[in-house]
């Protein structure tokens, strides 16, 4: 369980602006990134971490739910949710660090990435 307070100081230092009760956000040069603290549908103790980009090449996300964002993860714990919100700040990062950050990613983004990937690779 992660503890909402907790989620709101860590996103507060790294340069989240909170939106809602369970959202915080931060623009990058490339990206929305979104913090997504879910309650659990099966718990009401219980409740998931999930981190969320939106590549601004697609112009700027029409709303933060997390479910319509172009690349979502779900993390294990806050410590390793902020590395990779630090480690995935432009569309070149993300492309390099396909193979070890796994997450689920729209077609459109794959695409996108691959292009990248493609561009780095010469």
């Amino acid at each position: 369980m992660f503890d909402p307070d907790e989620v709101h100081e860590g996103a507060t230092r790294h340069g989240f602006k909170r939106r809602g009760k369970q959202n915080w956000y931060r623009k990058t040069d490339d990206f929305v990134q979104l913090i997504n603290l879910q309650k659990s549908s099966w718990s009401s103790d219980a409740n998931y971490l999930n981190f969320a980009l939106w590549p601004l090449v697609f112009g700027e996300p029409p709303t933060l739910a997390e479910s319509k964002f172009h690349f979502r993860m779900r993390a294990d714990d806050i410590q390793t949710l902020f590395a990779v919100a630090e480690d995935l700040r432009s569309l070149d990062d993300l492309a390099r660090n396909r193979a070890r950050i796994t997450g689920l990613t729209t077609i459109a983004l794959t695409n996108l990435l691959n292009q990248r990937s493609a561009q780095i690779s010469n």
